[in-house]
């Protein structure tokens, strides 16, 4: 006897043909002494009168709402002559599909028959709907401190990538200046304002893809070149910054900009057969300093050198 095809046919009255007619045609199959358990804590049911009260509710409450079977397998096991297991996997959701699915899940099922005065009947229906956040390949639920730890881990990555500049992977223009507040609130540090010289005809001649590229270049080998203290950011087109806490005079600072310099026009831009250079302005804050102030500074000291040799860096120098 096929039972697979027996189950499937009652799946499909109870969530296809959810009529009195069609419940009354497929519940003769129903042992009066079955065991149903169903998904919910107060769906359980040992025997027939209580399975049908709870199908007539069912009907009303779910008047009007259509289903679909998206998905099913069944596989059968004969336990005995007079004994027959069968289980598999449905995956049903609202036949709606012009709206949002206000149904849409996965039941597992395991149907036993047993055969009554030569009459198979359904003596056990167990149905259960997987864990949606169950660890993968068990069948167990995660954890609270796991659920915590995604959700934390989750939310660190949302922060990253809104402090992030997409390009470059360097802080965007926002967060660079949120961290200079922070470490010059501190104590001192040198400012730096990077230009990439003549940085349109890259665009201009190459395109814009490869001016990205570039950039993203450009922010690799700041990572690389500069101390794990220093903070760097893009904070304009082809415009960084970096900030350097806890330099002593003005001399490393500026040897600092040189190495930046050498770094930029060693490794970037030769797989595109292009020579990269930059200006860079430097500037002193002291502890508890405005960093836009900074900026300001910089950006002096910055178009100085673009107005003399550019691929150098200056010092901003307060006017007497």
């Amino acid at each position: 006897m096929d039972f697979c095809e027996m189950t499937r046919r009652l799946w499909r009255v109870y969530l296809l043909h959810r009529t009195p007619e069609e419940f009354a045609q497929a519940f003769h199959v129903i042992d009066p002494d079955c065991v149903i358990i169903g998904t919910g804590a107060h769906e359980f049911y040992t025997d027939s009168a209580q399975l049908a009260r709870a199908l007539a509710a069912e009907q009303t409450e779910t008047e009007g709402v259509q289903f679909q079977i998206v998905e099913e397998s069944y596989d059968q096991r004969m336990l005995g002559p007079d004994t027959c297991l069968v289980y598999g996997n449905l995956h049903i959701r609202d036949a709606d599909t012009e709206k949002d699915a206000i149904i849409d899940m996965r039941v597992r099922f395991a149907v036993v028959y047993v055969r009554r005065d030569n009459e198979w009947k359904v003596a056990y229906l167990h149905q259960s709907i997987p864990y949606a956040d169950q660890k993968e390949g068990e069948y167990y639920p995660k954890t609270l401190t796991e659920k915590v730890r995604e959700t934390r881990h989750l939310a660190e990555q949302m922060t990253r990538l809104a402090h992030t500049d997409h390009v470059t992977w360097l802080y965007n223009h926002r967060a660079f200046f949120e961290q200079c507040e922070n470490f010059l609130a501190q104590g001192p540090a040198y400012f730096m304002l990077l230009d990439l010289d003549d940085f349109k005809q890259v665009n201009d001649t190459l395109g814009h893809l490869a001016g990205d590229e570039v950039l993203h270049e450009v922010g690799t080998v700041l990572r690389e070149a500069l101390r794990r203290v220093d903070v760097a950011g893009r904070v304009g087109g082809d415009e960084f910054a970096v900030l350097c806490p806890g330099v002593e005079d003005d001399e490393i600072a500026l040897g600092i900009a040189q190495r930046i310099i050498r770094k930029i026009n060693q490794c970037v831009g030769h797989r595109m057969n292009c020579e990269i250079h930059l200006s860079i302005g430097v500037a002193r804050g002291e502890k508890g300093e405005d960093p836009r102030l900074l900026f300001q500074h910089a950006d002096e000291a910055m178009y100085q050198v673009k107005r003399t040799a550019k691929n150098n860096c200056a010092l901003y120098v307060p006017k007497p």
